[in-house]
């Protein structure tokens, strides 16, 4: 049979079923996918494949969202993405790189927050803050403790530098 021999919802039938297979083949590389789309944020869990990849970074192309992605992938060269494309060999490495940056952004933010709130009697009422932090002095010493003595052993994330064909 031709596919003009097909029935609408035979074709549609097929097509689905193609879409399945194509999103749950896997190519033997992870891909971590963090969305960012008007104010939300979140993981894409299930990309297995650079083509389900490329389609994810088609749909939040810069318009819509960003997508930045984080792969053991060599061949990512190519992604056309509006996003980051960063190569990290283990998943491990990116948790590890994750926790790290998450902790060096973090202090500062506290440590302003905490100096704003015991300065506030100085502050004009307009400045001044309403509720105080949530974080303590003690949790504080003990996030810088933590920086100070982070397991060092893990891979940054690269950059993957993209190469666009001349027309």
């Amino acid at each position: 049979m031709t596919k003009e021999e097909h029935t609408i919802q035979t074709l549609v039938e097929m097509r689905d079923e193609i879409n399945v297979r194509i999103q749950n083949y896997k190519d033997g590389y992870f891909y971590i996918c963090n969305v960012r789309s008007y104010g939300r944020n979140w993981k894409e869990n299930y990309i297995y494949n650079s083509y389900s990849l490329q389609e994810l970074c088609n749909e939040y192309c810069g318009d819509d969202g960003i997508v930045d992605v984080y792969s053991n992938n060599p061949d990512l060269s190519k992604l056309d993405n509006y996003g980051d494309v960063m190569f990290v060999p283990t998943v491990k490495d990116y948790d590890k790189w994750l926790e790290y940056t998450t902790l060096i952004h973090k202090i500062p933010e506290i440590e302003k927050e905490l100096d704003k709130w015991d300065d506030r009697d100085n502050l004009s009422f307009r400045e001044r803050p309403a509720f105080a932090p949530f974080h303590t002095r003690e949790e504080l010493e003990e996030l810088k403790y933590k920086r100070d003595n982070f397991d060092m052993s893990f891979v940054e994330p690269v950059k993957v530098f993209h190469v666009y064909e001349e027309y």
